[in-house]
C-alpha cells in the first residue's frame, strides 16, 4: 500500500468542505509532527480564533500516523536550496519534512496545494512521488485550482527546469 503525505493546506481544505473522510478512507497517511501541529491548532484568519482539526479518528482507524521530525541533515539541504536557486520560494517547516521522507522513501507520495513546495519536489527531481488532491481524491466541486493536476504538472516542471540550472550547485 502507498504511503501518503499531506500537507496541512489538504487537510484544512477537505475538513471545511467536509472532504475528510474521502481524504483518509483506504489509504495510509503519515503526518509529519509539524503539519499536525498546524491542523490541530489553526488559526481562522478572520475571526482570529483558534480552534484545530480532530484527527483522532483517523489515527484511531489506523489509516494516520504522526511521525516525529526527520533527518535533519536531509531537513538542512532542503533549506540551503534557497539560497542556491533564489527563484524557489521558502516552504514550511511541515513540507520541508515531508520532501525529506519522499528522499529516503520512494513509495511516498506528497499532496500538497502549495506551490513553491511543488516547484521543491521537481527541483529535487521527485516529481514522480507528488499527487494532486484531485488526482488522490478524484474529482471534487468547487476544488481550488491549485489542488487540481494542472497545477501540480506545471509547478513541477517549473521545479525540474530549474534543478536543470541549479542543482550543480548543491
Amino acid at each position: 500500500m502507498k504511503v501518503f503525505l499531506l500537507d496541512a493546506d489538504v487537510i484544512i481544505w477537505c475538513a471545511e468542505n467536509n472532504k475528510l473522510d474521502a481524504l483518509f478512507k483506504n489509504r495510509s497517511i503519515k503526518l509529519p509532527q509539524k503539519i499536525f501541529e498546524e491542523v490541530d491548532y489553526k488559526q481562522d484568519p478572520v475571526t482570529q480564533e483558534k480552534h484545530g482539526i480532530d484527527l483522532r479518528k483517523y489515527i484511531e482507524d489506523g489509516c494516520l500516523e504522526v511521525i516525529d521530525s526527520v533527518f535533519s541533515e536531509t531537513i538542512k539541504k532542503v533549506r540551503k536550496t534557497y539560497k542556491i536557486c533564489p527563484q524557489l520560494a521558502e516552504i514550511q517547516d511541515g513540507e520541508i519534512e515531508c520532501i525529506a521522507l519522499l528522499m529516503k522513501n520512494p513509495e511516498y507520495k506528497f499532496c500538497t496545494g502549495d506551490v513553491p513546495a511543488m516547484r521543491v519536489v521537481g527541483f529535487y527531481g521527485l516529481s514522480e512521488q507528488a499527487i494532486s488532491l484531485e488526482k488522490l481524491v478524484g474529482k471534487i466541486k468547487g476544488l481550488r485550482d491549485d489542488f487540481k493536476q494542472k497545477c501540480m504538472t506545471k509547478n513541477l516542471k517549473i521545479g525540474s527546469s530549474l534543478r536543470a540550472q541549479y542543482f550543480d550547485k548543491l
